[in-house]
């Protein structure tokens, strides 16, 4: 039984084709090289595919020899035993099961792992964590998507006031105002508690109190609460580590926080959870949702009437962070 390999004797780069013999006594015998030795004396690598098999011996002589179907015959005959990992690479099931597996773990670390992992750090984080980055993410949007405020004087002051009645004497909050045609009427917080209300979103609210854009506030007073913008970066954190680490460039980590306020939603629960805040608040001053209700009507005729063209979310992809249903305002009207 024989095959066909090139020879490296160590000494040189030069290959030499030789003849390996296998006999029935179990020995390797190369002629041309006064080579023989037991088969338990020779290495004789794992088939992969139609990767060229390797046999190493004591020497430190190497063989390469592409003959894989040979030399798995003659293994056979020499009743030489498949290694236990050979087999498990070999098997296509135990192949798909290893891929549907590392899968898995990769999509529980994408999304319940990731869930779990943000909400326990961000309740371990220090308070001023990430005031740096939330300001650098304000400069960031000023200088890209946010521009000076045209609100009157007065009706600044009168919406600070109502601000400073929502939030005490707790000094993380700051209400900054801005104008945005790109984002349209909105309102955001930042993890760090900076508010930024956009003129648009007060242009709609037609209570001449302003309750409604307190209820907005109120509401995102809310996800800094509940920590939830602490929660979407460490999130998102995670998932682009995973995916960087996947893909090899792990560049983007540093913009999460800009690309997460501009185009990310808040989920369900999150909304959820701020709107009862909000009506929480909202009723602790004695003041009524129903204006913050009649706002979100008021902000989906402004979506409806957009859509006409194209979508509103194609003009204002950032309404999409804050859907207006019929739910959110009979929610809000039940007083």
């Amino acid at each position: 039984m024989t095959i066909e390999a090139q020879l490296f004797d160590g000494k040189s780069s030069k290959e030499h084709l030789v003849t390996i013999e296998f006999t029935a006594d179990r020995r390797v015998k190369i002629e041309s090289h006064a080579i023989d030795v037991p088969l338990e004396a020779v290495e004789i690598t794992n088939r992969l595919g139609n990767t060229p098999r390797l046999l190493k011996f004591p020497n430190g002589i190497r063989c390469k020899s592409s003959q894989n179907d040979a030399i798995d015959t003659i293994l056979k005959r020499l009743n030489v035993k498949e290694s236990p990992i050979h087999k498990l690479e070999r098997s296509w099931k135990i192949a798909l099961a290893s891929i549907v597996f590392i899968a898995t773990i990769v999509l529980f670390m994408l999304t319940i792992g990731a869930d779990y992992t943000a909400s326990f750090l961000a309740k371990k984080l220090p308070e001023n964590t990430l005031d740096k980055a939330s300001k650098n993410t304000l400069k960031m949007l000023d200088r890209e998507y946010l521009h000076k405020s045209n609100l009157s004087a007065t009706k600044k002051k009168k919406i600070r006031l109502l601000f400073q009645r929502l939030v005490g004497n707790d000094k993380r909050y700051h209400l900054y105002f801005r104008s945005s045609p790109q984002m349209g009427p909105n309102a955001f917080a930042l993890p760090n508690g900076d508010v930024v209300l956009i003129d648009s979103l007060v242009y709609l609210d037609k209570d001449p109190n302003l309750y409604g854009v307190l209820g907005v506030l109120a509401h995102e007073k809310g996800h800094v609460v509940y920590k939830h913008g602490l929660k979407g970066l460490i999130k998102g954190t995670i998932v682009a580590s995973v995916v960087g680490y996947i893909s090899g460039d792990l560049s983007y980590i540093t913009s999460i926080l800009p690309t997460m306020i501009l185009t990310s939603k808040y989920s369900r629960e999150f909304e959820s959870q701020a709107d009862s805040y909000a009506k929480s608040e909202l009723h602790k001053l004695g003041i009524s949702t129903k204006p913050l209700a009649i706002l979100f009507i008021n902000l989906e005729k402004f979506i409806h009437k957009k859509e006409k063209g194209k979508s509103s979310l194609e003009y204002f992809p950032w309404l999409s962070g804050h859907p207006v249903t019929s739910k959110r305002v009979d929610f809000f009207m039940q007083d």
